[in-house]
């Protein structure tokens, strides 16, 4: 049996979207939406018993893998999708990412081909590797655009084809996992609050302990993507993905690196706020909200010292 993890938190029509794709193509399935607290109409199209969905409603957002490890805790399947509720699942891909699964039980994890709403698949954000200090000096940095080579290897990004191939780290949006493997692990951190890290934290562990991870080209899903980020703001999301992914260095490589990480994540904050005097880096915003935004998002980080102890 397969069981569906969705974590929702104001996620608007995709959620129904989401589901919606489920009942047409994943029968037999088990389907558990997690809810962080949400204040919009999301769930209104669930209308009473539906054969196969349960809501689990929780009264304050706990964080997308708390919601996650609630969600796969309280399912019967063998294996569990994760799947964000901006996604839409095409004909058979959820069979095939099974069927990845079931066919090498040295496999511990799959993911899918997510694919934008023009038919083009998401290259880059599909698979990446684990990272690396270099990566983040060439993302924080600029490097990556002043030397595009340094993308492949050092930013994250890993190329892909159109075979099924071992990876370190597929799109958690979209990704199936063994419960004996999600068992093994104790599933995801919840240190990682509320979101980000928490999924490449999961992959470098079923890694770690000689679990494969494969990335599945056949199975293909549709991602709206960015419905998260347009519900908080540019300040919060910096701050909130950043002390994660320093917590991310100093749990898999030692404070020395969280601590280079932390002055690689400040130095860049501060070149985009001095960039922003002269035109601002992010859309809607003016040049001082922008210079402001990345300022204040530097200080917190700066405080944040506890993520590296």
């Amino acid at each position: 049996m397969i069981s569906i993890v969705i974590v929702n938190w104001n996620s608007g029509n995709f959620l129904e979207n989401c589901v919606q794709s489920l009942i047409r193509d994943a029968e037999g399935c088990q389907i558990l939406i997690v809810d962080n607290a949400s204040t919009d109409s999301s769930l209104q199209f669930i209308t009473g018993a539906q054969v196969g969905l349960a809501v689990l409603r929780n009264e304050r957002n706990i964080g997308f893998a708390a919601a996650n490890n609630l969600g796969w805790r309280t399912s019967d399947g063998e294996q569990i999708l994760f799947l964000n509720p901006d996604i839409e699942c095409l004909p058979e891909s959820i069979n095939r990412l099974a069927q990845t699964l079931v066919a090498d039980r040295t496999v511990w994890a799959a993911g899918g081909c997510l694919i934008s709403p023009s038919g083009k698949s998401r290259a880059g954000f599909n698979v990446r590797t684990f990272p690396t200090v270099g990566g983040v000096a060439a993302d924080m940095l600029f490097l990556d655009r002043v030397c595009p080579a340094h993308l492949k290897s050092g930013a994250g990004w890993a190329a892909t084809g159109a075979l099924a191939v071992d990876v370190d780290q597929p799109a958690a949006a979209c990704l199936m996992v063994n419960r004996s493997a999600l068992e093994a692990i104790g599933g995801f951190d919840e240190a990682f609050r509320p979101a980000w890290f928490e999924d490449v934290d999961l992959c470098r562990r079923i890694r770690d302990q000689g679990g494969r991870i494969q990335y599945q080209p056949a199975a293909r899903f549709l991602h709206h993507g960015g419905y998260s980020l347009r519900r908080m703001s540019r300040q919060s999301f910096l701050e909130v993905f950043h002390a994660n992914q320093i917590r991310y260095f100093r749990k898999h490589h030692g404070p020395r690196a969280a601590a280079r990480v932390r002055r690689l994540i400040l130095m860049g904050l501060l070149l985009r706020g001095a960039l922003s005097v002269i035109y601002p880096l992010s859309p809607g915003e003016t040049r001082t909200s922008s210079v402001k935004t990345f300022w204040k998002s530097a200080r917190r980080i700066r405080e944040l010292r506890e993520v590296e102890s």
